[in-house]
Parts: structure tokens; sequence; C-alpha cells
């Protein structure tokens, strides 16, 4: 094997590595990077993984690896709100260009966030209590989607 030592070369493979591989340590890179002709110590990767900005996200085991920022850290992000809502929804019903959600008690706050943080169609606003969210849209016609479209992702 041909010894690596570029860092823009290294950074690549450990992109790559990352996205087809589930590294869980800086060890496990570390032999990857070494097994694939690059001069590395822990140290130098513990670097090009602050460098990269990589971050750590659970999968599906409850096991954590290493991603980049992004895509794949949204997905797991949304994963986590949408469960969030299955859990703690109860009901969900509009009011004119309002939505009313009622969640177990305790719930409204991050149910208010989950919404808001995936972002739904035309909403203007969120408003939580202990166990309501008040949502408020921009047309009944708005209402009844949203409405529509939370159901799918509770049930």
């Amino acid at each position: 094997m041909q010894e690596r030592d570029n860092k823009k070369t290294r950074h690549n493979a450990i992109i790559r590595i990352i996205t087809e591989t589930a590294v869980e340590t800086q060890g496990q890179l570390t032999d990857y990077l070494i097994e694939e002709g690059f001069k590395v110590t822990q140290a130098t990767v513990s670097r090009d993984i602050k460098e990269l900005r990589l971050i750590k996200i659970s999968d599906r085991d409850d096991k954590y690896r290493y991603a980049l920022p992004g895509k794949e850290a949204d997905v797991d992000i949304k994963a986590r709100y949408t469960a969030v809502l299955t859990h703690a929804v109860i009901t969900i019903q509009n009011a004119m260009n309002l939505v009313v959600v009622k969640t177990i008690p305790g719930s409204a706050q991050g149910c208010a966030m989950a919404i808001e943080t995936l972002d739904f169609d035309r909403v203007v606003g969120v408003i939580a209590g202990d166990d309501t969210v008040f949502i408020a849209m921009n047309s009944e016609n708005d209402a009844e989607a949203f409405v529509n479209k939370l159901s799918e992702v509770v049930s």
C-alpha cells in the first residue's frame, strides 16, 4: 500500500468511510485509515473529526456512530420528533384557523417544539401549555390540511 499523507485526501477518505460504514469510535476510524495506507494516530484522527465537524448520531440499534452534520443528522432529529408526537398526541382538531392538539400531561412543550422543528407548512405560531398545544394557521383550509398531515404523522 502506498503511504498517504495529504490532509484533504485523508478527509475525503474519512467522509467516505463514515458514509459507507458504521464507525463508532476514533480507534475504529484510525484502524480503517491505517488499512487504507494512511499514516495516522488517534490524535490526528481526533483533529480531523473536529475539523470536519463530525457528529455522533444514534442508529436503530441505539449505538452511536460518526456522521456528517446535515442530512443524516436531520433525519435522526426528524425521527425523534416524530416519535415524540406519536407517543404524546391524544387528539387533534381544528377550530377555524386554529388547531388544538391534546397531549398526555407534561408533553405539550415537547410536541410544540416538534411541530416547529418539523417545519409544517403555513404554521403562523405555536403556543403550548401542559397538555394542550395551540397552532395558529393562515386559514381554515390550512388548519384542515395541517390536521390531516399531523394525523398521518402520529398514526
